[in-house]
């Protein structure tokens, strides 16, 4: 080995080992950088948040929530109700009949023969002849019927607790009468009458029909109450004529036919 060679590694171990390189230490402006970026996040979630709660102060994530409002009450609106039509019966009056005034009669004077005082024989007398009177037609036209029923035979609406009187009135045709006057007067114990109604109003007895509903419970009376027909000026078309009452239900129904003569 040469001599230089021992000398270099001579001063190689003599040599003191270098020291590492200082570290570098942290610069302050990263650490500014840092807090800048976390203030920024902080502001971008906070403005999030009020933005929110400004939509939606009833939001969960509002501390000081307002209370939830009360509902005003619902005003009641009026609405008309629309009722349905009702059918109401048209009474055809038919024309009224014409009655032929009742004939008359003027009695003739008779021939009174008398005698004159003469010389000449007396003579024979001739007998007066004698007016022949011509029949009034008397009467009403129209001749009545009752029987009794249970009011439902008609009309189920009726009931037991009731008495009713009904019935039609027919021409000589057997065809029906409109418009003519049915009047009900009396009394059974405890409440009396005086009705009046039109032919043609109550059709379930007939295109004629009528009723009178009394009102009172089924009771027992002798001829106590009476049913009459009249035209459209008054007159007298029937007999007046008185019918029983029963407290049985299955009569608490009078059927009167008046049927022209």
């Amino acid at each position: 080995m040469s001599n230089d060679t021992v000398d270099n590694f001579d001063d190689f171990l003599k040599e003191k080992p270098k020291a590492p390189p200082p570290k570098k230490k942290a610069s302050p402006d990263f650490t500014w950088n840092v807090l800048t970026a976390v203030m920024l996040v902080m502001s971008i979630c906070a403005c999030v948040v009020f933005f929110s709660v400004f939509t939606n102060p009833y939001s969960s994530i509002n501390p000081f929530a307002p209370d939830t409002p009360i509902p005003p009450p619902a005003t009641a609106t009026w609405t008309p109700v629309g009722y349905a039509a009702t059918w109401t019966p048209t009474v055809t009056v038919p024309p009224t009949e014409t009655y032929t005034p009742r004939p008359t009669y003027t009695i003739e004077p008779s021939v009174t023969p008398y005698i004159l005082k003469t010389s000449t024989p007396d003579y024979t007398e001739t007998p007066s002849l004698t007016p022949t009177k011509t029949a009034r037609p008397t009467g009403v036209p129209y001749s009545i019927s009752v029987t009794y029923n249970e009011s439902v035979t008609f009309d189920s609406a009726n009931t037991c607790s009731s008495m009713y009187v009904a019935g039609r009135v027919m021409d000589a045709q057997n065809k029906p009468v409109w418009g003519l006057q049915v009047k009900l007067g009396g009394g059974v114990p405890g409440k009396t009458f005086a009705m009046t109604t039109l032919t043609g109003i109550s059709q379930v007895y007939g295109q004629s029909g009528f009723e009178f509903d009394l009102k009172v419970a089924p009771v027992a009376s002798s001829n106590a109450l009476w049913v009459q027909l009249y035209d459209q000026s008054g007159a007298p078309l029937s007999e007046q004529t008185r019918v029983a009452t029963y407290t049985d239900c299955k009569k608490n129904l009078i059927l009167v036919i008046f049927q022209q003569k």
